[in-house]
């Protein structure tokens, strides 16, 4: 069971030399209000962590899936949603990913230009909801039945209450607990909370980035390296091994 996040300041303090703190949230004491700041900004700044091909950490990755309506173009993102995994976006229907995110030239000429618009498969966009109320996925061509599509994405939720029922962006009670490993956190306030305080921190830092990347690196989990030719997954790996036409691929 994870460390909340009152145990992982405590452990701090102490490492600190910092007298020990009875709560976080609500107390007025200089010390635990700066140490509540500073566990908000690094998970915050945590979760913001990204590799080479843009996938986030494995515990913040969410799939959102829905379902179009006739002549509705714009559908409104989950309430967490930080940013989209590239390549995930597909209508399950056609079998084709969708292309984009278009820039908002691109849209325009789709839009606006005198060439309609004909391809198959759909063009997407994202900006402020019509509404003004957080983010929306555009689609173009509007869909005119419905069509099944599905979105991978990083989730600005990075801590969970202490039943893990409840995802959240802030800290609200002392009990709740971080979706990364504790002692990464414990690490990332340790430094933080040293720079703070004038204090020497550069070994505590280079400790942290060393664990942090450690961590994130074997985060996916291992994967096949073909020393050959690239290999991409294509149309082939899609098709049936037998029963296609009486043909084997293979």
């Amino acid at each position: 069971m994870p460390d909340n996040f009152l145990t992982i300041a405590r452990e701090v303090a102490s490492v600190v030399g910092m007298k020990d703190i009875s709560s976080l949230v609500g107390n007025n004491e200089p010390h635990a209000r700066s140490m509540l700041t500073l566990l908000n900004r690094g998970g915050r700044i945590l979760a913001q962590k990204r590799g080479p091909s843009g996938q986030g950490w494995v515990v913040l990755t969410r799939e959102f899936v829905f379902t179009t309506q006739a002549g509705e173009d714009e559908y409104q993102l989950p309430e967490d949603y930080q940013e989209l995994v590239d390549g995930t976006i597909w209508d399950r229907n056609s079998y084709r990913e969708a292309r984009g995110p278009l820039s908002p030239r691109e849209w325009q000429s789709i839009k606006s230009g005198l060439i309609e618009t004909t391809s198959i498969t759909p063009n997407f966009r994202l900006r402020r909801s019509r509404q003004g109320t957080g983010r929306s996925f555009f689609i173009d061509p509007v869909p005119s039945s419905s069509e099944t599509l599905v979105i991978e994405y990083t989730s600005n939720h990075w801590l969970t209450n202490s039943t893990g029922d409840t995802f959240r962006s802030k800290i609200v009670a002392d009990t709740d607990e971080p979706l990364f490993d504790d002692d990464l956190v414990t690490l990332d306030l340790e430094w933080r909370f040293k720079q703070s305080r004038g204090l020497s921190f550069a070994a505590e830092l280079a400790e942290f980035e060393i664990e942090r990347d450690r961590r994130f690196g074997k985060d996916p989990g291992p994967r096949k390296i073909y020393l050959g030719q690239g290999r991409r997954l294509s149309f082939r790996d899609q098709v049936p091994e037998t029963g296609y036409g009486g043909i084997r691929v293979g």
